[in-house]
């Protein structure tokens, strides 16, 4: 009889999950994966850099939008369909005001992007929105300490 309960386990209709107490083996987590490796042999290039995202400094002076009221939005998820954007206005990296046709800021982009769009909208709904795509690193200066200095111009 003593054997017959000992193989049923828990009877009765208590619902509760079944713990005995005892632990369960933890996992050799380190069984599978090669020796580890000591961080003072690793050789890293200099211009290597952590950074995940760069700075971006953005010049637009656009002639068309000099005497029109106008919105820029600088977005990063967006699709080219035939000659126009699809765009996600909510992924947008930068919105502000053109002034004057101006617009002069600096954004952080992260490392994944490499192109955003442009896109200028117009208080005036009678004018039709202007779009221009920028490849990132394409637009480079170098500055006057060797650095180089990433720039999107729309003139």
């Amino acid at each position: 009889m003593t054997l017959s309960l000992v193989a049923c386990g828990q009877s009765g209709s208590n619902n509760q999950p079944n713990d005995t107490g005892a632990a369960s083996a933890a996992p050799n987590l380190g069984a599978a994966l090669p020796e580890a490796t000591d961080t003072k042999t690793l050789d890293i290039s200099k211009s290597f850099s952590f950074d995940t995202a760069r700075l971006i400094d953005i010049e637009f002076d656009i002639e068309s939008a000099r005497n029109s009221a106008a919105d820029v939005s600088i977005c990063t998820d967006y699709s080219e369909v035939g000659a126009e954007f699809d765009i996600n206005f909510n992924t947008c990296a930068l919105n502000g005001k053109l002034d004057n046709g101006a617009f002069n800021h600096s954004m952080l982009l992260t490392n994944d992007k490499e192109s955003v769009v442009a896109v200028v909208l117009f208080q005036d709904a009678e004018m039709i929105p202007l779009y221009r795509e920028f490849t990132v690193d394409s637009n480079q200066r170098n500055k006057a300490d060797g650095s180089v200095q990433r720039v999107i111009v729309w003139k």
